[in-house]
């Protein structure tokens, strides 16, 4: 009598199980929400290796990359790559700041001042052809997006003195 029931239950815990390992972590959940607001904010989102040299974790082969498309294309301003340090030095660009990839052009003055206001959690800031761009770990929620965006529009601007 106990076996067909158990049977059953076996049956519907091979089929459902598999369904629920298919959905989405919570994390996931928050990665998905915070990457569609940074597309509703007119940013675009990709997964990249970072800069060499960035405080990126040895484990994380890929890091999220926050891009700030530019309005009218760039291809011709060249491409540099920023990373934090753990430390500041007299030898870095600026503060903490020092160069992955070196740009044949420096930017203006005024990239320096946005520099010291960008946002603790950024890793590497990159400029190229795809616009101005950002690496993090993707923490702190939709708060911390807003927060990013803001920053590369108003560093942004101050770049289009190139």
């Amino acid at each position: 009598m106990w076996l067909p029931i158990l049977f059953t239950i076996g049956a519907v815990a091979l089929v459902l199980g598999p369904i629920f390992l298919m959905q989405p972590s919570a994390t996931q959940r928050r990665e998905a929400r915070m990457r569609k607001l940074a597309l509703d904010l007119g940013l675009r989102v990709h997964l990249q290796e970072p800069p060499k040299g960035s405080r990126c974790p040895p484990q994380r082969k890929l890091l999220p990359l926050y891009c700030l498309p530019w309005e009218r294309s760039r291809k011709d301003r060249g491409s540099w790559s920023l990373v934090r340090k753990n430390f500041s030095h007299e030898l870095h660009y600026s503060g903490e700041w020092d160069w992955g990839d070196k740009p044949s052009r420096l930017p203006p003055e005024a990239f320096k001042e946005c520099l010291q206001t960008a946002p603790e959690v950024v890793l590497a800031i990159t400029l190229g052809a795809a616009g101005l761009c950002v690496f993090w770990e993707e923490y702190g929620g939709d708060q911390q997006v807003n927060i990013i965006a803001d920053w590369l529009r108003k560093t942004a601007a101050s770049t289009t003195a190139q």
